[in-house]
């Protein structure tokens, strides 16, 4: 069976590209990643993980690339809350010389897996199941969860293809890991010299990411 899928509405989920490359795009539906399975009591998740959320929420990133051991892959931390309508980086990289495991944890992470680092609110699954997330609730998901993709341009709204562009051309422009964007709008304050967000004719609907450090 076919791998691919075509991008669905879904104002939680997420679509992303790897390796600073265009294609392929993956998508991992909000009911996919937020799941009872994927979600991890806070004593699993390592303790410099859970300072780097903790100084994600205070600077306002989007998330952070965070390695084991120098020049290990590695896994990408994610702050729902804090992926806005307009393009954000990345938070400064960490390497963490320790265990992928809290001592005393049976769970263990791996490279490329997600660690997401869930807002307040209601997600309804593609088969009608529906699960409430609680700020602060750690959700992650292994990498063989992520490997259905979007192959095909033309399955992709437009608004989709322009955001992830946007990432990468800023990431090639900045050196810097513009990680994510969302390109609904929303109710969040914008600088008062900004110009008022254009209404959005198509509804996209997904958190659009762009996870650089990552090399399948």
């Amino acid at each position: 069976m076919s791998n691919e899928i075509p991008c669905i509405n879904d104002r939680r989920g997420i679509v992303f590209t790897i390796n600073r490359e265009s294609t392929p795009v993956y998508q991992l539906e909000s009911g996919a990643w937020a799941s009872a399975e994927n979600r991890w009591a806070e004593r699993d998740i390592p303790p410099e993980i859970r300072d780097k959320i903790a100084s994600l929420k205070e600077t306002g990133k989007p998330g952070a690339f965070v390695q084991f051991l120098q020049g290990e892959v590695g896994v990408y931390v994610i702050y729902e809350r804090n992926i806005k309508n307009l393009p954000e980086m990345a938070c400064d990289d960490l390497v963490v010389q320790g265990t992928r495991a809290k001592v005393g944890s049976a769970r263990g992470l791996a490279d490329y897996d997600l660690v997401i680092c869930a807002k307040n609110g209601t997600i309804r699954a593609e088969n009608g199941e529906t699960f409430e997330t609680r700020e602060g609730d750690y959700y992650v998901v292994h990498c063989q969860s992520w490997g259905r993709f979007v192959l095909n341009p033309s399955l992709r709204p437009g608004f989709v293809e322009t955001t992830k562009e946007v990432l990468l051309l800023l990431e090639s422009l900045h050196r810097k890991n513009f990680l994510s964007m969302s390109p609904d709008p929303t109710d969040e304050r914008l600088p008062p010299d900004f110009a008022q967000p254009t209404a959005v004719p198509v509804g996209i609907n997904c958190y659009v990411l762009n996870l650089s450090r990552f090399k399948r």
